[in-house]
């Protein structure tokens, strides 16, 4: 088993090289030249995928299950990525803008700061969250039942948060009173049917590392981390707080409406 870990030091080293000079500095160079730090949120994918990518032209001799893992995230990062720059693109996200008014009111340096807690915290969970990949692609072997079973729940997670998204993006483009709640599509059976999707990704593509062996157990981290940080006090659970201070109907639709898993309101 050490001699196993130690196998995937290489892999690991240039995916931190990658994540240190591409998104935590690079970005970060970016972000003060645009004065945006909300352009970590839309490479967040994309950054991801390209860790799965340093992952597989560092591999020797990639696998089926390899190329199986890398398209699958390629998919998930692009699609992410895509749909946040289109939504956030030409304005800082208003949770940004808010940081740095209290930092730079403060009498702190936002620059710096923003290196440290925005692109450096950012970067470093790109690294736990993108463990399922190291697994998936640095270790040899053919595509099993496990990767099969994997590859449905992350096609079926992609499918059902890109339906969430577009159902979301109509509706705020289209509602004339900011008091009326979305609940219609997939969001009359779940209050957070993107979510949902996102676990089904994330935790599909941990069994994906899974059908490596037990040794890949240790990449769990990843989907426990990011369903803490989705369904938990600064996720879902924070936003519905808001929702419900703002607007009363929304108090109605969180009583018959299930958190997640789609089911039937009551």
């Amino acid at each position: 088993m050490i001699d196993q870990l130690i196998a995937y030091g290489p892999l690991l080293l240039h995916g931190a090289i990658f994540v240190l000079l591409c998104f935590i500095l690079g970005l970060w160079l970016v972000s003060v030249a645009m004065k945006d730090s909300s352009i970590v949120d839309i490479f967040w994918g994309p950054g991801c995928a390209g860790v799965a990518w340093v992952y597989y032209f560092s591999t020797s001799a990639p696998s089926p299950r390899a190329l199986l893992a890398l398209s699958l995230i390629t998919l998930w990062g692009a699609r992410l990525g895509l749909y946040i720059g289109i939504r956030n693109w030409g304005a800082e996200d208003r949770r940004y803008a808010r940081l740095r008014s209290h930092i730079t009111d403060q009498g702190r340096n936002y620059t710096m700061y923003s290196l440290r807690a925005v692109f450096a915290y950012q970067g470093a969970a790109m690294m736990l969250c993108t463990l399922p990949m190291l697994f998936a692609i640095g270790t040899p072997g053919p595509i099993g039942p496990i990767a099969v079973l994997a590859a449905i729940l992350v096609c079926g997670g992609l499918v059902i948060e890109t339906f969430a998204d577009q159902q979301m993006s109509r509706f705020r483009a289209s509602r004339q009173d900011p008091r009326t709640v979305m609940d219609q599509g997939l969001w009359h059976f779940s209050r957070h049917p993107n979510y949902f999707g996102e676990m089904l990704v994330q935790w599909g593509l941990f069994f994906l590392a899974l059908d490596t062996g037990p040794l890949a157990l240790l990449s769990i981290v990843a989907p426990l981390l990011l369903s803490y940080l989705i369904t938990g006090p600064m996720g879902a659970s924070l936003l519905e707080r808001r929702l419900v201070k703002k607007n009363p109907d929304y108090g109605e639709y969180v009583a018959r409406t299930s958190a997640f898993i789609p089911w039937w309101p009551k």
